[in-house]
């Protein structure tokens, strides 16, 4: 059996992921509350893990995750209605995921302190239904990981980057002369 964390490591599987948060959400709740129920942890604690590994968000691009992560903190904001937690079903599903995820982050990320966590997931929360929003969160909390273990954090902003990189291309296009003419991809050619 393969775990979660193993399909959330490309753009596509990242797409499919979004795709059924999607649809889960719109169900009755006769469907969409079991399965929140008994996986939507698991996928956000996978996710989160995945995420926040250095060495996988480069693969998909941060894009991706902050859309998946979107979805999955605006769940039980707006979809989830039967508690998470099954040990305190009393206990709100906001303050369950704050609680989860924030003795997750202490225990993996020892250079955070609590406020540091705290405004992390806070972050997370807040910034839930809005993609650029989450996707710079994400990358501010992956510069301080990166930066605590001492690695590059330049491929955190490649997206930038190659958008930059494309967008000036564009704009050599639009002027006329500026490209030679073997440069200029001809309309008819494609």
């Amino acid at each position: 059996m393969h775990r979660i964390s193993d399909f959330v490591t490309d753009a596509f599987s990242l797409d499919i992921l979004k795709e059924l948060l999607a649809r889960v959400s719109e169900q009755e709740d006769k469907v969409s509350q079991p399965f929140y129920q008994r996986y939507y942890t698991a996928l956000l604690k996978h996710v989160l893990a995945v995420a926040c590994d250095s060495s996988q968000v480069h693969v998909a691009g941060l894009t991706y995750y902050a859309e998946v992560l979107c979805a999955l903190f605006r769940a039980p904001e707006f979809s989830i209605k039967v508690p998470l937690n099954m040990e305190n079903p009393q206990q709100s599903n906001i303050d369950y995921i704050y609680e989860s995820i924030g003795s997750d982050f202490q225990n993996h990320f020892d250079n955070m302190n609590a406020d540091q966590i705290r405004i992390i997931i806070k972050g997370f929360f807040s910034f839930n239904t809005e993609i650029s929003s989450m996707r710079n969160h994400l990358r501010d909390f992956l510069i301080q990981i990166k930066e605590h273990n001492g690695e590059d954090t330049s491929d955190l902003y490649l997206e930038e980057r190659e958008a930059e990189i494309q967008q000036a291309q564009q704009r050599k296009r639009d002027v006329p002369g500026i490209l030679k003419p073997d440069e200029v991809e001809d309309e008819d050619m494609r």
